[in-house]
């Protein structure tokens, strides 16, 4: 007799799994940021992008988005999401920032390890995670053998579209800040009921 599979749940778990990943992100994030007493800047978001890991073993993609901040025109590139397990910072890189680390190198092939530096948070998959982006952008190229090395590709294509995009007033919603605001409001709510239940007693 076979038994019907537990879809709930199995639904249940992912769903579980899905929320401790975002916790665990947004903690790192904001760990981060009072450590360093960093403050995010105020960025216009012009796309949305998803794109594959780096290995084939990478399951899920990531998502991305490319921002402005149109105080000082300054690029940025942020990871906003991964399909699969594993924690991540949401912090917005700077383009020029990522240019200048790319720039030192003297080897022609390198690894995405070599972005480690541009993340404060310890997360072993900011790295990995900005790689894929960068070479589904074109700045990046994978190598053949073996799969994981990279060389330069080139940055006109990315410069272009961000140029452009800011041009036509392009302005996204930011999800990450929705997502975290609805986080706090029903943890206050929660808060509040707990509260009320110990008056109650």
């Amino acid at each position: 007799m076979v038994r019907p599979k537990k879809t709930t749940q199995t639904s249940e778990k992912e769903e579980s799994k899905s929320m401790i990943q975002e916790e665990e992100t947004e903690s790192a994030k904001t760990a981060s940021a009072e450590k360093t007493g960093e403050t995010e800047p105020v960025i216009r978001i012009l796309y949305h992008g998803e794109c594959p890991k780096l290995t084939p073993r990478g399951m899920g993609n990531i998502k991305y988005e490319l921002g402005i901040n149109d105080e000082n025109d300054e690029a940025y590139i942020r990871i906003a999401g991964n399909a699969s397990s594993g924690a991540f910072n949401t912090k917005w890189v700077g383009v020029n920032e990522i240019r200048e680390r790319l720039e030192k190198l003297a080897e022609e092939t390198f690894r995405a390890i070599i972005l480690q530096e541009l993340y404060k948070s310890q997360s072993s998959n900011n790295h990995g995670f900005l790689g894929a982006i960068l070479k589904a952008e074109g700045v990046l190229v994978g190598v053949e053998k073996p799969p994981s090395m990279l060389q330069m590709g080139e940055w006109t294509g990315l410069l272009k579209k961000i140029e452009s995009l800011k041009r036509e007033g392009v302005s996204l919603t930011d999800h990450i800040a929705v997502a975290a605001k609805e986080r706090a409001e029903k943890r206050a709510e929660d808060l509040l009921k707990r509260k009320s239940v110990k008056t109650d007693k």
